[in-house]
């Protein structure tokens, strides 16, 4: 329940935007968002993360909010939990991927998504020695669910919330940039917020993007007020795109920066609450104003 007419919609992605931890949010950030609850603003976190884990994040806020997980292919409302929308991919993507990463000499790691309990499938004898490792010691940290495979044929569920692929800067963008050139699925090259030395390519269904999610929850709330937005990487673009006010981290991409209304201080600052109250402000301050 709202205690206040519905004010807009604020958008969020979780690492290096709203917090620079892994499974924390600052307790000012927490506290800032509820205050901008009880005026009247609805909150979406939009991440890459899988379900599981950006729960352990969320799990502490004290207000209703939804969550799209995946970079958008699937749609929460919490706390009910309750799906709005899913965007997942197939088999026949599976087979695809193999043909791509093979020719990298690199292997990817197919995520059931969350009604498969966040579950992770990958075959440990494709990948080289050196990511082997890295990826090992990067899902006992995180706490994923990873169970080693001979091979894809036989996996428990037909739908896939989305593939990742990791390496180094270099090898990972030619890997996402042959995936959306021949797949035509969604694969933007991120910075893996486990180890700045390794990026991930995530692999989703094409309508399965963050600026997606937001345009579709937007549709089904029927909001026709402002949407602020704030991203810090090059999954976020979407994002920011379908935003009428957009915030980028001051440690975003070129690419993000290029197209921000407002530059806030970096997650480890706590520079979202800097950059919200500027994008409150401009919106206080255009608010009735002319439009010509």
């Amino acid at each position: 329940m709202f205690f206040h007419p519905v004010q807009g919609i604020i958008a969020l992605d979780i690492d290096g935007t709203v917090t620079a931890e892994a499974e924390h949010i600052p307790p000012d950030v927490i506290q800032f968002l509820h205050s901008l609850y009880q005026k009247g603003w609805q909150v979406i976190f939009i991440t890459g993360r899988p379900f599981q884990w950006g729960m352990r994040s969320l799990q502490r806020l004290p207000f209703p909010y939804a969550v799209a997980v995946q970079n958008g292919a699937l749609l929460v409302e919490m706390p009910a939990e309750k799906i709005l929308a899913r965007k997942y991919l197939s088999h026949a993507d599976i087979s695809n991927m193999e043909v791509i990463c093979s020719q990298h000499h690199t292997d990817f790691v197919v995520y059931g998504g969350y009604e498969n309990q966040d579950h992770c499938y990958y075959r440990p004898k494709k990948f080289p020695s050196n990511v082997l490792e890295y990826v090992q010691k990067r899902t006992a940290q995180l706490g994923e669910k990873w169970q080693p495979m001979q091979t894809f044929e036989h996996l428990p569920t037909s739908s896939f919330a989305s593939f990742k692929c990791f390496a180094k800067e270099r090898a990972a963008f030619l890997l996402s940039e042959q995936i959306e050139q021949e797949l035509a699925l969604h694969a933007p090259l991120i910075r893996d917020p486990f180890s700045t030395d390794y990026f991930v390519v995530q692999v989703t269904h094409p309508d399965a993007t963050k600026g997606a999610a937001l345009k579709e929850y937007v549709k089904l709330k029927g909001i026709k007020t402002p949407v602020i937005a704030a991203g810090d990487d090059l999954n976020d673009y979407s994002l920011l795109k379908a935003a009428t006010i957009k915030i980028a981290m001051s440690n975003a991409p070129q690419k993000l920066l290029s197209i921000a209304d407002i530059v806030a201080p970096p997650a480890s600052e706590q520079g979202i609450i800097e950059g919200l109250t500027k994008a409150l402000t401009h919106l206080s301050q255009n608010k009735g104003g002319s439009h010509g």
